[in-house]
């Protein structure tokens, strides 16, 4: 890593690979959860490949209580009867309420698939 690069490493389960996103993605927001759940309304995760104009999206957010359940972005049909993902490709935003129940269940291996890649 490098000190001038205002970067941290996440440690993940599973292998530093593009097919283990998931991991990836639980990593991180148990992260935000531990770190930043009292200091923001929102959270966003998208990839570096996308646009994103932050005053559009901070005046709709704003339209939005933080107290509520919200998920702003788009869920993809995965494999499978009963397997959606949220597409990190164009990014997503969860409000406050809905990270602190997301961290409720994200480690449970039925509701949320914990071990899955």
């Amino acid at each position: 890593s490098d000190p001038r690069i205002p970067a941290i490493s996440i440690p993940h389960d599973g292998p530093e690979a593009y097919t283990n996103m998931w991991q990836k993605v639980r990593s991180i927001w148990k992260f935000v959860h531990e770190h930043y759940v009292n200091d923001f309304d929102f959270f966003y995760l998208g990839g570096d490949d996308l646009l994103v104009i932050p005053e559009n999206l901070r005046a709709y957010l704003s339209t939005l209580s933080p107290n509520d359940k919200h998920f702003v972005g788009r869920r993809f049909k995965g494999y499978g009867p009963d397997n959606y993902f949220n597409s990190g490709g164009a990014g997503y935003a969860l409000s406050k309420q809905i990270l602190l129940e997301f961290r409720t269940v994200m480690d449970d291996p039925i509701v949320c698939e914990a071990q899955r890649k």
